[in-house]
């Protein structure tokens, strides 16, 4: 009995020693970009994305008291907080840290209100995600998932949510499509990464969840094949 304690207390001091390394690395990494870009006058983007990790944690914890308290939200309530924890937002402003001259201050503003492109890039992943992966997820302690919420609102089975979502990310993918073409918001080389980010969800969620069991054409196709394989120039 003691040793089993002892060994699940050694766990928990380990696990905190790595989230403390691991954060650690972040600070430094930020730290690192910060001093680097207030030599070109380009301090701004740091601040900008501080910012937005901080609305990213800030809402994490929201799902950390949802999940203990085993509260499953409405639907509006649950995409508020998830559209931001799926992390695409903060991912997208970290993609113009280190820019052209095409970044601006007003690109970071323009991030963080969450646009249609980038609403519509963070919508596909939070739909493609739950429907691959909340079976899994409900059988430990994580907050309930959007289908959960779904389902619990109107009624309705898991299949038909299923078919609602899938509706819901092609709905989506037509507003992508559009604002590449007909965004006057920013410039067309900053749509992008939303645009990429959205593809990756194809990549990782269409065959189930690829994302966290990775199976063979993910593993061959394109693990091997940009990790391993060679390139032919």
């Amino acid at each position: 009995m003691v040793t089993m304690v002892l060994t699940k207390n050694l766990r928990s001091l380990l696990k905190q020693f790595k989230v403390k390394v691991i954060y650690q690395e972040l600070l430094d990494i930020h730290k690192e970009a910060e001093d680097l870009l207030e030599k070109k006058g380009n301090a701004y983007r740091i601040y900008y994305t501080k910012e937005m990790i901080k609305e990213y944690t800030r809402n994490l914890l929201i799902e950390a008291k949802w999940a203990n308290e085993r509260y499953v939200p409405t639907v509006e309530e649950h995409m508020s907080v998830t559209l931001v924890t799926c992390a695409y937002a903060m991912i997208i402003s970290k993609c113009y840290v280190h820019g052209d001259d095409s970044v601006t201050e007003e690109t970071f503003k323009w991030v963080s209100t969450y646009p249609p492109i980038v609403k519509a890039s963070c919508l596909i992943l939070r739909l493609m995600d739950d429907i691959a992966t909340h079976k899994e997820e409900q059988e430990r302690n994580h907050v309930a998932s959007s289908v959960e919420c779904y389902m619990k609102l109107f009624g309705v089975s898991e299949e038909q949510t299923h078919e609602i979502f899938s509706r819901q990310v092609e709905d989506n993918w037509k507003i992508i499509n559009q604002k590449s073409f007909m965004s006057t918001d920013v410039s067309r080389s900053l749509l992008v990464p939303p645009t990429n980010l959205a593809r990756v969800c194809d990549v990782l969620y269409t065959r189930g969840d690829d994302y966290n069991h990775a199976g063979k054409e993910m593993i061959n196709y394109y693990i091997e094949a940009l990790l391993v394989n060679r390139m032919t120039i």
